[in-house]
């Protein structure tokens, strides 16, 4: 992962820790009940800089750094927080919401450009603000078991699921859901990757559902 400056000081911490095993006693299923998919041990990861710093996140072709492939491959979503793309590469992408608790698939698993990138840019004066609504990410696996409880029927690749509709989730947040709130203070970059092949994700609007986050489809 290349930092802009030389000073770039940063924490990682898991944001999930024991993913699989919360995964496993809140289903009820040990590892040979999963349906076919990928499973992470442990699930996130978030980087937070001590100061803000432009990050390199991907290239002029949009391809993804395999650094940060190889974090996405072990841990599943990869947030970085105090942090930002370059002048040019904030102009480039587009601004996206939906509808609220609709899991769904970005990119199909036929495509090469699978990754996700969401971007709260600070130095935008709407996204400057924190905002009201957050963005959750659920293994592949978890999706497809809540889809069972909750009667709905799956698939290899169905592209969307509308689950946890009649559920309290805030309980899940942190244990099964990750939630990334985008909370951080006034002027603070937020940076959340993500691979279409091994998770889902959603809106999620508690009080409305604030403005529209930056995204990019990388390689």
């Amino acid at each position: 992962m290349r930092a802009g400056g030389v000073n770039s000081r940063f924490t990682a911490e898991i944001i999930i820790p024991g993913y699989s095993s919360n995964i496993a006693t809140h289903y009820q299923v040990d590892g040979g009940g999963f349906p076919a998919g990928a499973d992470f041990e442990n699930f996130g990861l978030l980087v937070a800089f001590d100061q803000p710093t432009e990050i390199l996140v991907y290239d002029d072709k949009f391809r993804l750094q395999d650094s940060l492939k190889e974090l996405i491959e072990i841990f599943g979503p990869v947030i970085l927080r105090n942090a930002y793309l370059s002048a040019a590469k904030r102009q480039e992408g587009q601004r996206n919401i939906f509808e609220s608790l609709a899991f769904h698939l970005d990119r199909g698993h036929h495509m090469d450009n699978r990754y996700s990138l969401f971007v709260r840019d600070p130095f935008d004066p709407v996204q400057r603000a924190p905002r009201e609504s957050s963005t959750l990410i659920l293994s592949y696996n978890a999706t497809q078991l809540q889809a069972v409880k909750e009667g709905a029927a799956i698939g290899p690749t169905k592209p969307r699921y509308d689950i946890f509709q009649n559920e309290n989730m805030e309980p899940l947040f942190d244990r099964i859901l990750l939630c990334q709130r985008w909370s951080a203070p006034e002027g603070t970059g937020e940076l959340c990757i993500l691979d279409n092949r091994t998770v889902y994700h959603a809106s999620y609007y508690k009080r409305d559902k604030g403005y529209p986050i930056g995204v990019r489809y990388l390689y």
